[in-house]
Parts: C-alpha cells; sequence; structure tokens
C-alpha cells in the first residue's frame, strides 16, 4: 500500500515542506549564510574545501524525504533537549552568537546550548546521528574547537548575543539573562566543551574539550581560506581524500572531480548496477533490525536474573554471555617501549621484520549518482 501514487505523493508533500521549512528556519535564526563564515562551514572545510564552498555558494536544497529527515532531525534534537535541561533547573542558552572579524573575514559562532553556573560554562554541540560513532569526526571537534575558542579569546568583548540581547560581553549577557556574575577573565572559569551525539535510541557524550590556541588559530585560518575561495568563485580547491562517509550524502558528488569517470552507455549494466544497490541496501537494513532484535532480547535475559543460565521458550533456548574483549597491540605504545629499550633504528628494524602484509584484493565501489 506505501508504494502507491497516493502514497508517494503524500511522502513527496512532506519533503516539500521540510525543505521550506528548513529554508524559513535558517533564514529567521541564521540570516543570510553567504555573508559570514559559520563554525560548521569550517567543519566542513576541514573535511573538504570544495563541498564547504559550493554549500556557501548556495544552490537548490535536495528535496528527497530521507535527505530532509537527515537534516532536519538536529532541529528537532535540540528543542527536545532544551527543556529537558530546563528541567533539570539548568541555565543555559540556547543558539548563542558571537559576532565578530578576523581581518577581513566575517565570522558568526552559533552554539546549540550554553549552560552557565557560578564560576562554570558548559559548551554542548549537539549532533544527530544513525548511529552512535566510536570517535568524533575531526569536523565536528574542529567546530566544537572553534566555539570554545571564540568564547575565550572574546570573553570581555561585546560580540555576544542571545535571546533577544546583543552587542554584550559574555559576562554581560550572562548577568542580564540570569543574574549569574561571571569573572571578567575567562582564566578564572571552569570551561569546558563536549558534543552530545543523539541517535534515536541511545546517546554518547565527547569530552571534555577545553579551549586551545593553536586550533583556535587553524579555525580562524580555515574561515580566511573559505572565504576568499568563495569570493573569487574558483572551484579548482582540495577534496576530502581518500573514502569518506559524507561523499554518500554531498549534494556536490555528481561533478565533483573525486568522482570523474568515463561515461558507459549500457542500459543492461545500468539495471545491474540498481539491482546491486538495492540488495545492499537491504542488507544493511537487515543487519540494522538484527541488530535491534538481539538487543532488545540480550536486555530481556539480562533483567531475568539468569547471568549465565540459558532461557527456554519451547521452540527455542538463548542466553546472553559477557565474552572477553579481544587483545590488540597498540603499534604506537610499542614502537614507544622498544625505543626506551633499543633505540629507535632497533625499534624501527625490529617492527618490519615482524610486520607482515596480508594479500591485495580487489574492492568494488557503487555509487549512486545525485
Amino acid at each position: 500500500m506505501s508504494d502507491t501514487p497516493r502514497a508517494a505523493a503524500l511522502l513527496a508533500q512532506v519533503a516539500r515542506g521540510l525543505v521550506r521549512h528548513g529554508c524559513e528556519e535558517t533564514a529567521r535564526t541564521l540570516g543570510d549564510r553567504r555573508t559570514y563564515i559559520g563554525l560548521s562551514d569550517v567543519g566542513r572545510a576541514i573535511t573538504c574545501l570544495r563541498a564547504a564552498v559550493l554549500n556557501k555558494i548556495g544552490g537548490k536544497p535536495v528535496e528527497t524525504l530521507q535527505r530532509q529527515l537527515v537534516l532536519q532531525r538536529g532541529h528537532w534534537l535540540e528543542a527536545g533537549l532544551v527543556p529537558a535541561f530546563r528541567a533539570n533547573g539548568a541555565k543555559l542558552m540556547s543558539q548563542l552568537e558571537i559576532s565578530m572579524t578576523h581581518g577581513d573575514v566575517p565570522i558568526r559562532a552559533h552554539l546549540d546550548l550554553t549552560l552557565v553556573a557560578e564560576g562554570v560554562v558548559r559548551v554542548l554541540e549537539l549532533k544527530s546521528t544513525a548511529r552512535l560513532p566510536d570517535v568524533l569526526s575531526p569536523g565536528y571537534e574542529v567546530q566544537l574547537y572553534g566555539q570554545i575558542g571564540l568564547l575565550h579569546a572574546y570573553w570581555n568583548q561585546p560580540v555576544f548575543a542571545a535571546e533577544g540581547l546583543s552587542q554584550r560581553t559574555f559576562p554581560q549577557l550572562v548577568q542580564a539573562l540570569f543574574g549569574i556574575v561571571l569573572p571578567d577573565t575567562p582564566e578564572r572559569v571552569d570551561l569546558e566543551g563536549w558534543v552530545l551525539c543523539v541517535s534515536m535510541n541511545d546517546a554518547k557524550a565527547f569530552g571534555p574539550y577545553g579551549p586551545d590556541a593553536n586550533m583556535t588559530n587553524l579555525v580562524l585560518r580555515t574561515a580566511k581560506t573559505l572565504w576568499h575561495a568563495m569570493r573569487q568563485g574558483d572551484l579548482n580547491l582540495p577534496t576530502c581524500p581518500g573514502f569518506h562517509p559524507l561523499c554518500d550524502w554531498c549534494d556536490h558528488a555528481r561533478d565533483c572531480p573525486k568522482f570523474r569517470a568515463d561515461p558507459v552507455s549500457d542500459p543492461v549494466l545500468e539495471a545491474e548496477l540498481d539491482r546491486l544497490s538495492r540488495l545492499k541496501a537491504e542488507k544493511a537494513r537487515i543487519e540494522e533490525e538484527i541488530s535491534d532484535y538481539e538487543t532488545r532480547i540480550r536486555r530481556f535475559h539480562q533483567r531475568a536474573g539468569h547471568p549465565a543460565g540459558w532461557l527456554s521458550t519451547g521452540r527455542f533456548r538463548f542466553r546472553s554471555a559477557r565474552i572477553p574483549g579481544r587483545k590488540n597491540i597498540d603499534l604506537t605504545k610499542l614502537r614507544v617501549e622498544l625505543i626506551h629499550r633499543l633505540g629507535p633504528d632497533d625499534a624501527d628494524a625490529l617492527l618490519e621484520r615482524i610486520t607482515s602484509t596480508g594479500n591485495d584484493y580487489d574492492r568494488l565501489t557503487v555509487s549512486p549518482l545525485k
């Protein structure tokens, strides 16, 4: 029933509405993003400068429902977490703005959540993910480093705005909103940044991150590079090296020089690639469904109070047991230890002798063109 034309029309209406709502919300909360560099732009530029420039120059939004759900769920996440923190009595600002100019580059940072208390400031960057990552992407880390770096560097300058108040120093803004008196210098404050990743059924916090002068300088240099590349309109720019998961979601992958390909006019091959792509998508969906079922059944077993015993349904028996983690050798730590005992030359020679390389293999990469 879901594949009928009427059902497809309903989903298309949802997609169009999400596109329009997203454009309206961006204009209302962030203004014209072509007139300044945001820290999410810097995070993207760290990964792929070409994609960051094309995103800033603008283009028609992708109206597929899947794409729009990915883009919009971050806004829904923030709308849900703000009242949760406030229910705990937290003093917080949503979308604190830092607006300043570095040389000739206008920069605006928008901090998702900023929690304040006496002598304490926490910056939270919210990320909605389909699955929780094991480690943060460099782009996310750079974005957060930029936020806390600018907050630290411009602490006592009137470049902050939130909740209808603007052109205040950060201590002035906090006192006006919450009556909390913060020191005039950030060095006397417990200042940390965190990235909070939230999926549909779990969450994970990465941090703490503190102000780092080197990272702040990297953010400012990248912002300058991005701004000048925008102004010059030259798209002969670096792309992200090697395989990168964001390439699958990039709106500018079709004409990206990284994926420049020789055209092949073959309807049969096109059909085979389409079939393969759909099967792999179905495989990913099935694997995710299997993982969800396994998680639920493991939790049931744990709650049943039989730490290592079997449970039986009549047709099946099952148990959930704790398995020791796999032992791995940290080559970096091993090299350091060997250098202390053998010296760098002998250590590297030993590692070379005991290192083996597997056989070459072929890997097929199939990516639908947007």
